[in-house]
C-alpha cells in the first residue's frame, strides 16, 4: 500500500534514520521522507538496511539525542 501522500499529515516529532548503504530502503528515500514531514529530523548512517545493529552506536546517540530534544 502506497501511504505517501499521508506522510506529510504527520503531525509529531520525527526522526528519521538511513543507512548510507540501504539498497532496500535508499537513503534518498529517508531524505525524502524527512521532507515532507514538518520538522522531521534527518540522520544518515554509515550502514545498510539494519543500521541499529551495523553502526549500533551511531544509531543509538542519534536516538538518544533526539529523545532528549525538547
Amino acid at each position: 500500500m502506497d501511504q505517501r501522500a499521508d506522510v506529510a499529515r504527520i503531525g509529531t516529532r520525527t526522526l528519521v534514520i538511513a543507512g548510507t548503504h540501504d539498497l532496500a530502503s535508499p537513503a534518498r528515500d529517508g531524505r525524502w521522507l524527512a521532507d515532507q514531514v514538518v520538522g522531521a529530523r534527518y540522520v544518515e548512517l554509515d550502514a545498510g538496511h539494519i543500521s541499529n545493529l551495523e553502526a549500533a552506536e551511531a544509531f543509538t546517540m542519534a536516538l538518544m539525542k533526539f529523545l532528549a530534544e525538547q
